[in-house]
């Protein structure tokens, strides 16, 4: 359980330290007395990818879950390719809008690179429901509409109730509600919008990278098709923009030299962000685990973050069994260690690309020049 002791009391107010994290809680006696009648071996926050993979391991096993989401369906501002590398079997009802074979990256000045890939895009909305369907059949409950309020002692307060929980993971998203009860410092955020366009002119088989610190400052433009004539259109910009990330995409589409490729109907438009500061040093708080963009695994340069987010919450939910089975908290350590043997390199690599990509994003004669030192489909960026 969480360690816990008083800090201080005013006002029917006490301040309690979870694993030297400052927490206010109220009405300490009432809280105690909700718990004992929700009781979950695990408590899992977010129903994305990373935390209904950790809600369905678990479950699986037979252990009580329950997951908290503070939407009410779900969504994602990300164009939903995944690799097939990851050894993962898709869920039923998951809908795979196109297979991608190809990437193209664009200069700033529209000459390409491209490099062969094997994966496919998935109808974000669509994938995750089925996999936060996929842990509910498995038997996690879940509460949709739900958010995490705050941490109590033994649980947590959500939107609408109260629960107990022997372990809790925050797999919460960017702006994770636990890492900040946590007192852990916050993400630097790529801030990202997207359009669903049909009507459009797009390459088959084949996802569009384009780099141009006029529209994308920070980031780039990403071109996923859905169909013959339809794609994920969106970007991702960081604070070296000075527009909103959907004032530099509306410019994108109407004003760019690929704009008549791009003049379609839009038919979805969505927004959000991703972190880019790279994997947290620390992913285990006591009984409490970090899992998917709340742990900082999204690609600090790509934003890439599906596989990570899927890898981590199957780690972590056999590690958690592993601890549930022998009554040992301190086993949950063992997190950490398999996911910084597993992402810390990579990210790590990825970080420093981002830092260098930090020094060009603002001029397209820099990109032009350094571009292939900081994208992953060149060789120049693996030297």
């Amino acid at each position: 359980m969480i360690n816990q002791k008083n800090k201080e009391k005013s006002d029917g107010i006490i301040l309690k330290v979870y694993n030297g994290a400052a927490i206010r809680i109220q009405n300490i006696k009432y809280h105690i007395s909700r718990c004992i009648a929700m009781n979950y071996d695990l408590i899992v926050a977010g129903a994305g990818p990373g935390g209904s993979m950790t809600a369905s391991v678990v479950a699986q096993a037979g252990y009580r879950v329950l997951v908290v989401e503070k939407n009410t369906s779900s969504r994602s501002p990300c164009a939903g390719y995944i690799n097939n590398t990851i050894n993962f079997e898709l869920p039923d009802n998951c809908i795979i809008q196109s297979k991608i074979r190809k990437m193209r990256t664009y200069y700033p000045d529209l000459s390409y690179h491209d490099f062969q890939l094997n994966g496919f895009v998935v109808d974000r909305p669509s994938f995750d429901m089925a996999l936060a369907l996929k842990s509910k059949e498995l038997g996690a409950h879940i509460k949709w509409g739900s958010p995490l309020i705050d941490l109590i002692p033994g649980g947590v307060r959500y939107y609408g109730g109260e629960a107990c929980g022997k372990i809790i993971v925050g797999a919460d998203g960017v702006f994770s509600k636990i890492a900040s009860l946590m007192g852990v410092d916050k993400q630097r955020v790529a801030f990202c919008a997207q359009y669903h366009l049909r009507g459009i002119e797009v390459l088959p088989d084949t996802c569009e990278i384009l780099f141009d610190a006029d529209y994308a400052p920070g980031g780039y433009v990403w071109i996923y098709p859905t169909g013959e004539n339809s794609a994920k259109v969106g970007l991702g910009v960081t604070e070296a923009g000075t527009r909103s990330p959907r004032e530099y995409l509306d410019a994108f589409i109407s004003e760019s030299i690929i704009a008549k490729r791009l003049d379609g109907e839009k038919t979805e438009y969505i927004t959000g962000g991703l972190p880019v500061s790279g994997l947290r040093k620390k992913l285990c708080y006591g009984n409490i685990l970090l899992v998917g963009d709340s742990a900082g695994m999204a690609d600090p340069v790509t934003g890439a973050g599906i596989n990570n987010a899927l890898l981590a919450g199957g780690i972590a939910g056999k590690t958690i069994i592993n601890a549930l089975e022998n009554n040992d908290m301190t086993l949950l350590g063992q997190y950490e260690i398999k996911i910084n043997r597993l992402l810390a390199r990579p990210l790590t690599r990825s970080l420093d690309k981002r830092k260098n990509l930090d020094k060009y994003c603002t001029s397209n004669e820099l990109l032009q020049e350094h571009l292939p030192e900081v994208w992953v489909t060149f060789r120049k960026y693996w030297v």
